[in-house]
């Protein structure tokens, strides 16, 4: 089932995960939208831009990947690394209270989840 639709779901969740470019664009307002708190000095809001900027382009090889087989399968094993990690530290952080935070980690979880079940259906 999964197979089949491969690529637009590659496609859409690319395309969500590449929307992380705005915490590169205005990570001051992203993250006291979000976590409720904006980055605290000049270090915090560089590794706010830089970790925006590097989920931006997991899901923009997501994209890539949607029309490129030949780099499915090790895009999809970053993608499931870097969203379950994402999951995981929502889910045992203090941020699992604020409604924004927790839908992302849950989508986040949901998308490495269809990845490890395509790729266990290969």
């Amino acid at each position: 089932m999964l197979a089949a639709h491969i690529e637009l779901i590659l496609l859409i969740t690319g395309l969500a995960t590449a929307g992380a470019l705005v915490l590169f664009l205005a990570p001051v307002t992203m993250m006291t939208m979000l976590f409720g708190q904006a980055p605290a000095d000049a270090l915090s809001l560089i590794i706010a831009r830089h970790w925006g900027l590097l989920v931006c382009l997991v899901g923009a090889l997501l994209v890539y990947a949607a029309y490129h087989a030949e780099i499915r399968v090790p895009t999809m094993v970053v993608a499931i690394v870097e969203k379950a990690a994402f999951a995981l530290g929502i889910f045992i952080s203090p941020f699992r209270r604020r409604t924004p935070v927790l839908v992302m980690a849950l989508a986040d979880a949901g998308m490495a989840a269809a990845y490890l079940m395509y790729l266990a259906g290969r």
